[in-house]
């Protein structure tokens, strides 16, 4: 008698399962009824998509904070002003517009000429050869003039010293190409040990060098933040929290390239010399509990 009981409790409890699911509407409001009263219930669901498509509208709660503005905190600044936008105030997450120039992004495309091979129709037959959608290649300050420059040119825009940074590495994606929950702090002990002169990866600066006609969006969905990539433009955002820990809320992805090709460069930027320019605050962290 015992188990017919469970048996019920079990085949009223999925039923009322399967109902409240098939309530559920596309815009993410459901209807539930309780004693004979019917309510509405608001879902919300994973924004995810909604970024990686570019459609996603951030509440006015948070847009209503963000601003525009010229940095002209240096002489070089004067001559020409850095056009920054704010995506995100705490953590910090801006775009440089106009960083860097065609000719400088032609100049990259072709360090790497000899390391990039790009799928299509190859010389030996008529069938089309495809590689790896996702290929890089580092450059160093030393390589040529370019490089140093947008170095030169990072150290001015952030205020922050690159002397430590790792070399710039500029990545090739082509359709289907992407990345998931990547955190750009150091979280292995391998690059610990690697990088144990340079400290760990304060912040990064994330160069677009082509244009996107359909998704490749870099987003960070803890903050809502969705970036288009726009030839240029570059995304600057801190990877520590002020206790020098890693901030978990800037995990970002890359999401998938569903056409054209991609060309991005990235320059991490590390704690050893920026000690003075970017301080490291333990009273930052939450109080333990006696």
């Amino acid at each position: 008698m015992n188990q017919k009981i469970q048996c019920l409790l079990v085949i009223v409890v999925a039923v009322a399962g399967i109902g409240a699911k098939d309530s559920a509407t596309q815009d993410g409001v459901a209807n539930e009824t309780n004693g004979g009263e019917e309510r509405v219930v608001t879902i919300r669901m994973d924004p995810y998509m909604d970024l990686c498509r570019g459609v996603y509208v951030p509440p006015p709660s948070l847009t209503s904070s963000l601003y525009c503005w010229y940095d002209v905190r240096n002489a070089h600044s004067v001559i020409s002003p850095s056009k920054v936008e704010a995506l995100s105030n705490d953590p910090f997450v801006a775009l440089f517009h106009e960083f860097v120039h065609d000719g400088e992004i032609a100049q990259l495309q072709a360090l790497g000429s000899m390391h990039i091979k790009q799928s299509g129709p190859s010389n030996d037959s008529w069938l089309p050869v495809f590689y790896e959608n996702h290929q890089t290649y580092t450059l160093h300050d030393r390589d040529h003039p370019v490089v140093e420059r947008l170095t030169k040119r990072i150290e001015r825009r952030t205020g922050l010293s690159c002397d430590t940074a790792e070399d710039l590495k500029v990545i090739y994606n082509e359709v289907g190409a992407f990345k998931t929950a990547a955190l750009d702090a150091i979280h292995k002990k391998e690059d610990a040990q690697r990088f144990a002169y340079a400290g760990d990866r304060l912040a990064t600066m994330l160069f677009f060098l082509s244009d996107v006609t359909n998704g490749g969006y870099t987003i960070f969905p803890k903050l809502r933040v969705a970036i288009r990539p726009q030839k240029g433009t570059a995304a600057f955002w801190y990877n520590l929290k002020d206790t020098g820990e890693g901030n978990v809320q800037m995990k970002y992805s890359i999401c998938p390239l569903q056409d054209d090709q991609k060309w991005t460069a990235k320059k991490l930027i590390h704690t050893r010399g920026n000690e003075l320019r970017q301080l490291c605050r333990p009273e930052s962290a939450p109080k333990s509990e006696k």
